[in-house]
């Protein structure tokens, strides 16, 4: 596998360093946030995206963002599930 380096500004290293889970190299961190940007709108999308939010603070507003996610995501996949109130 060959390799090429890349300049990037210190402010999007510094963003780059915060999504690298442990253990992961930059290669691998890349990879991963560039597929995820590609979703198809599946479960495992909303999901992904659900979790990023939900990470942080457990508060009502974080709850309320993450149910934006995944009705995003199941209007784009076109589903149609009830939830429960």
């Amino acid at each position: 596998m060959s390799t090429k380096t890349i300049a990037v500004d210190s402010r999007i290293y510094e963003k780059l360093a915060r999504q690298k889970r442990e253990g992961e190299s930059f290669t691998r961190t890349i990879d991963r946030l560039v597929d995820s940007q590609s979703g198809t709108g599946t479960c495992a999308d909303a999901v992904r995206q659900a979790a990023t939010v939900w990470a942080g603070k457990r508060s009502l507003s974080g709850a309320k963002k993450m149910e934006a996610v995944v009705r995003s995501n199941r209007r784009r996949a076109n589903w149609s599930v009830e939830i429960p109130e």
